[in-house]
């Protein structure tokens, strides 16, 4: 199974372990690196924390009760008896609990010295100050995920951006991407290597596509506190939107997940996008982490998201292409279909010359 660290679970573990700035941009060390010595009575009250956190707290109280019953029925078994460190037992426990349901938010992570659980963040309250600051610390060192602003031939914009950063963090350099890109004739918005993020940095994303009235996007329903969070878009963010007429595709792969599956699936299903690429990930589940053990984090999926379109998600399915490419392809593939769509507004002779060269080359290479 394809291993997904959600952009969201990536910061946690940066923060949690207090590294250095650009660790969130790398996936947690792998359970042959750093780990500690785990004796049975640790072992028994990590499984029954774990237990007690999947019931109350998985997204699916049916599913969160049957994970549960499985590890406690593993310990019973003596089947960690054998496990000798941290990550190892995380390694098993990760076993376990997707052999009973596969879901790719879920995840036991090994994380030396693990910070003690903090309250699902409020989108109201945003996060504690000093979580921010050390968030603003890793974003700036790699720019937000804000990876190339980039104008093209037949003036279409290509935009690169590998994660949907917290809005109260990200905002200025997400609209300064948006900003420059708004005069283009059209867009590609590359997600190939977006592993999601912040919901409310999709929403304010999304809002530079659309119109001057607001969108009902997407819903997020959270079963243990039965609260549904609602997310719109903003006709009023700042600076020259790139509007609602305009084409622009998305490009996706088999590793496009979570928040980035979330812009797409919602796009989509309001018919503003050519989606390019590969079916995604298929996470449509948030997260939040609780502390199991001293250096044990279970990472469990807490809500579902819901459009108002299709009144469903993505989870487990991905998402579908419009127009279906190997990954490694599918910029080509949408610049060709953008300059197709602009080539007829093109009146200079010469540089429509140079757009029908470009395109050549591109249909060729496909």
């Amino acid at each position: 199974m394809r291993k997904f660290f959600p952009l969201a679970a990536m910061v946690f573990c940066a923060l949690a372990t207090l590294t250095n700035a650009g660790a969130q941009a790398q996936e947690p060390p792998p359970a042959t690196q750093r780990s500690q010595p785990l004796s049975a009575t640790s072992k028994a009250a990590a499984v029954d924390l774990l237990a007690q956190r999947l019931s109350a707290k998985y997204v699916f109280a049916d599913v969160g009760d049957t994970m549960a019953a499985a590890v406690r029925e593993h310990l019973r078994k003596g089947d960690y008896e054998k496990v000798a460190t941290d990550a190892e037992f995380a390694d098993l426990l990760n076993k376990h609990i997707r052999a009973v349901n596969p879901d790719k938010h879920l995840s036991i992570l090994y994380v030396p010295n693990a910070r003690p659980d903090m309250p699902r963040p409020s989108i109201k309250q945003g996060m504690p100050a000093e979580v921010k600051q050390r968030m603003t610390e890793v974003g700036k060192h790699i720019n937000f995920t804000f990876e190339k602003v980039e104008r093209l031939p037949g003036n279409i914009m290509y935009v690169k951006f590998d994660g949907f950063f917290d809005l109260d963090i990200a905002k200025d350099a997400a609209t300064a991407a948006m900003t420059l890109a708004a005069n283009g004739d059209a867009m590609i918005i590359d997600l190939r290597e977006n592993r999601g993020g912040n919901p409310r940095m999709v929403a304010y994303m999304s809002s530079f596509l659309l119109g001057d009235k607001k969108i009902h996007l997407s819903d997020i329903y959270f079963r243990a506190d039965n609260e549904t969070n609602s997310f719109w878009s903003d006709p009023t963010v700042p600076g020259p939107r790139f509007g609602a007429d305009k084409p622009v595709y998305v490009l996706t792969s088999g590793e496009t997940f979570s928040a980035a599956e979330d812009f797409t699936y919602n796009l989509q299903a309001l018919k503003r996008i050519t989606v390019v690429g590969e079916t995604t990930g298929g996470g449509a589940h948030p997260i939040q982490p609780f502390r199991i053990d001293t250096n044990l984090v279970a990472v469990i999926p807490v809500g579902r998201s819901i459009n108002p379109v299709t009144q469903g998600n993505w989870e487990g399915v991905g998402i579908k292409p419009d127009v279906a490419v190997a990954a490694d392809k599918a910029l080509a593939k949408a610049n060709a279909l953008a300059l197709r769509q602009v080539l007829p507004q093109i009146k200079n002779p010469q540089e429509r010359t140079s757009v029908e060269k470009k395109l050549a080359e591109l249909e060729a290479t496909l």
